[in-house]
């Protein structure tokens, strides 16, 4: 009798890996759905692709921050802080997360936070094999423009934080899309590779 409840738990035990590696393949393969429209441009397209990919897994990383970086960039600051928030507690190491929190900070008026956030995210950036310092360095020399003009109490305006998310995004673009790095960077049990194969970590 004992012995049949140990081996219903391990029968139940290795459904649940195997529904959770199921769970993390179709999240990823949206995920990738999603990014390659946000690649060509297609915001709006992408939302309801990563809508569901969150109704799969909502602690999904990469779901969350990518939501919030589209979301950042149709304008929409309110969703964008609450799944950058939400990505940036999963992973207060995630460089993308810290610095969409640092745009709207720098949106909302509250400038020391957000330069603060931004100059944390782009040391984490530089601090990434094997992308880390592989672009110039305009974001940190607008930042340090911002924190100039603060200090001699002159405006920051909204073109200048334009100009500064451009810059973000470009790093965050080389990080998602080079060739060596892309796995999305899922910590996951499941992985997809570009070329559809899989991988258990």
């Amino acid at each position: 009798m004992k012995q049949g409840k140990i081996l219903f738990a391990a029968f139940m035990a290795f459904l649940f890996i195997i529904g959770c590696a199921g769970v993390q393949m179709r999240t990823s393969n949206l995920m990738f759905e999603a990014k390659d429209l946000v690649s060509e441009g297609d915001l709006v397209g992408s939302v309801p692709i990563l809508k569901k990919a969150l109704a799969l897994d909502p602690k999904s990383l990469e779901a969350n921050v990518t939501m919030a970086q589209v979301q950042y960039r149709l304008g929409n600051i309110e969703q964008a802080g609450k799944y950058a928030r939400l990505a940036y507690k999963l992973d207060q190491n995630d460089f993308r997360a810290l610095g969409i929190l640092g745009l709207i900070d720098l949106r909302t008026g509250r400038y020391e936070r957000g330069i603060s956030r931004m100059l944390k995210a782009i040391k984490i950036y530089n601090g990434i094999e094997p992308v880390g310092g592989n672009l110039p360095v305009e974001p940190q020399a607008m930042l340090e423009r911002m924190r100039y003009k603060l200090k001699h109490h002159k405006g920051i305006s909204k073109a200048e934080i334009e100009n500064l998310a451009d810059a973000f995004w470009a790093k965050v673009d080389w990080y998602e899309f080079d060739e060596n790095y892309r796995k999305w960077h899922f910590k996951s049990f499941y992985e997809i590779r570009p070329d559809g194969g899989g991988t258990i970590n």
